[in-house]
């Protein structure tokens, strides 16, 4: 018996079916049926977040993202040297464990080496030595780990009807619950894991080449998939355009545009009567525990659109701001 296109194997019942991941080949499925729909992948920007690769062993080849994403590698230096400070200040390290970690922290934010602040600064403070100032570093080393700040693309997949939305096996808990959903795990980077099958390899094949940079192929060219994001987007002059920050679950982002409606949309705009129960309705809608992913409101059309990440590994690890991004010399 088949069930079609998209599932684990195309038969209801495969032959090994004690190997298969239900979660997995669910998701698999979900990402065959987006492609088919949504064929055209669009790179949308990078983002730049701070990674952590532990010492030696297996997880010599794992790198764990440690901290917030930022549009500019100079804002993820800052998130970087944060990190540093902080681990700094933990209890249980030896002296000489803090004082590499304010060291490294000093490094990437780019004060002289004998500056006497402690990696809590703003990289103006003053010192004798001739630290890295200009030109502080997208990688240091500090208590037996790498840190790195590590290049993050973003693509949209865009069909007939726009950008897509969220997936059905995309992580999305019942709003108005017992409990908020617990905060995502930072994403744990592999460039070793489990061989993907054909279908999964063609996937992230396709993602790597809307990703990759124009010419002959660098360093970098193993795809890792990172966990989606989310944001809202509104069709504007025949385009979609995103409309704010990017969340970790679309029931984050659907409370974000119900807020909008709520709460800034009367203040900024300014709406007249009509127009404002308008936007408390749609407001009411959003928060409905439907789960829906569009709506349109006083001639404006809304979208929760689903962002696919992923970054490139080499040898080396995982891909670093390139020369021609924002703020890199």
């Amino acid at each position: 018996m088949t069930t079609g296109d998209g599932d684990a194997g195309g038969r209801l019942f495969p032959d090994d079916l004690d190997r298969v991941d239900p979660v997995a080949a669910v998701r698999f499925a979900d990402a065959r049926r987006a492609a088919a729909a949504y064929p055209e992948l669009v790179a949308v920007g990078p983002l730049f977040a701070p990674a952590e690769r532990a010492g030696g062993g297996r997880a010599a080849r794992e790198w764990r993202i440690v901290g917030a994403c930022d549009p500019l590698p100079q804002g993820a230096r800052e998130i970087l040297a944060d990190v540093l400070a902080d681990r700094a200040a933990l209890t249980g390290l030896t002296p000489a464990e803090a004082d590499a970690y304010r060291a490294a922290a000093r490094r990437v934010r780019g004060c002289p080496a004998d500056a006497p602040c402690d990696g809590f600064c703003d990289g103006t403070c003053s010192g004798s030595g001739t630290g890295s100032g200009d030109d502080p570093p997208d990688e240091v080393a500090a208590a037996g780990s790498r840190f790195r700040v590590v290049r993050i693309e973003q693509l949209v997949r865009t069909g007939l009807d726009g950008p897509e939305p969220p997936r059905p096996s995309d992580p999305d808990p019942r709003p108005h619950g017992l409990r908020p959903p617990a905060p995502r795990p930072w994403d744990v980077l592999r460039d070793d894991g489990p061989v993907p099958d054909a279908g999964a390899a063609d996937l992230l094949d396709r993602l790597r080449e809307a990703a990759a940079p124009p010419g002959p192929a660098d360093a970098y060219g193993t795809p890792v998939a990172l966990a989606p994001m989310f944001t809202v987007a509104e069709r504007c002059d025949g385009q979609w355009r995103p409309t704010g920050r990017l969340h970790e679950l679309p029931g984050r982002a659907r409370e974000s545009l119900a807020n909008y409606f709520r709460h800034i949309a009367p203040v900024l705009e300014h709406p007249d009567r009509t127009t404002l129960a308008e936007y408390a309705y749609a407001a009411a809608l959003m928060d409905d525990g439907t789960r829906r992913n569009g709506i349109e409101v006083a001639g404006r059309r809304f979208r929760i659109v689903r962002l696919e990440r992923i970054t490139l590994f080499g040898p080396d690890g995982p891909e670093p701001p390139r020369p021609g991004d924002p703020g890199v010399r």
